[in-house]
């Protein structure tokens, strides 16, 4: 039995870190620091592990050394590869990470798809006590919801829309959902609201739980029936890869431990913020002491 089941692709980052800007075309700049590790949806798998909960994943991942790296990442980490697939001849997800201190680019590369019939995806799913995913794996897997559903099973999704779609195009499947953790952008793009305190209000009156991200500015949140603004703890910013997915690692955490909102909330944001510590969304930094340490610097007020 595990707490956790994620499900998505998950890549191998090439992560140029420390880069004064991105390149424009024709033009060459030189990093500080190279690293290659696993990265994008790994991540969130990969904290949850790290945290101390019983964490699956279903993904794929290639046969070549980029999959290989990918996968001893994620076992290192602590997550079961019972539902890691491999398949003859696959390639592996690999993204090539441009950091600035402002902001990130990204060149992507799309390797062989994670993939899965209703009836395996049930069979995984009656083993889990939580799944988490990206919306776009509900479009991938159109039975996902239907499944957690008949297993009883809560479900979280974290957001991967386009800037055409609206809530009116994805209502039925949050209302399905148990948690929702878009950012800002994602959240105002949707409801076509300009400020995301309204997106966030707007978003709770489809899923009960709504937690919009804001980078360095923490998060708002309309969270079992409370609803809160948060201030992250300061700390030195080397990268911000990776920090969403190990903000939802803090908050399925503490979610599944039985935590009240607010800690669920500090906990959350500490990952968070811990996750721009380094280069990358994982690092042997990435330590539950230290977390809940930021945690206890973060702040949390009732809106």
């Amino acid at each position: 039995m595990f707490d956790v089941l994620c499900v998505s692709d998950c890549c191998c980052d090439l992560i140029f870190q420390g880069l004064a800007r991105v390149p424009a075309p024709g033009t060459e700049e030189y990093c500080r620091e190279l690293f290659m590790q696993a990265g994008g949806g790994a991540n969130t798998p990969m904290g949850l592990a790290r945290l101390g909960s019983r964490t699956a994943y279903l993904t794929a991942v290639g046969t070549d050394d980029m999959g290989a790296l990918v996968a001893g990442n994620l076992a290192q980490a602590g997550v079961a590869g019972d539902f890691i697939q491999q398949r003859k001849n696959s390639r592996t997800w690999v993204s090539a990470v441009l950091s600035t201190p402002a902001d990130r680019a990204f060149a992507s590369y799309a390797g062989t798809d994670v993939s899965c019939t209703r009836e395996q995806l049930l069979a995984l799913v009656k083993q889990a006590k939580w799944v988490h995913t990206y919306t776009c794996y509900c479009e991938k897997f159109p039975f996902l919801p239907e499944v957690c559903r008949m297993a009883h099973v809560p479900l979280s999704l974290d957001a991967t829309f386009g800037a055409e779609v609206t809530l009116k195009d994805v209502e039925a499947l949050l209302l399905q959902a148990e948690l929702f953790t878009p950012n800002d952008r994602e959240a105002c793009l949707l409801t076509g609201e300009t400020d995301p305190i309204a997106a966030l209000r707007k978003l709770a009156e489809v899923c009960s739980n709504v937690v919009v991200t804001m980078g360095g500015d923490g998060c708002i949140a309309v969270l079992d029936g409370g609803m809160y603004q948060v201030l992250p703890p300061r700390v030195d910013m080397v990268d911000a890869n990776g920090a969403g997915d190990l903000f939802n690692a803090g908050l399925l955490w503490a979610r599944l431990t039985g935590m009240d909102a607010e800690a669920q909330l500090r906990m959350a944001a500490a990952s968070g913020a811990l996750a721009v510590t380094y280069a990358g969304g994982m690092s042997p930094r990435y330590d539950k002491s230290l977390v809940e340490q930021l945690a206890q610097q973060v702040i949390v007020k009732h809106l």
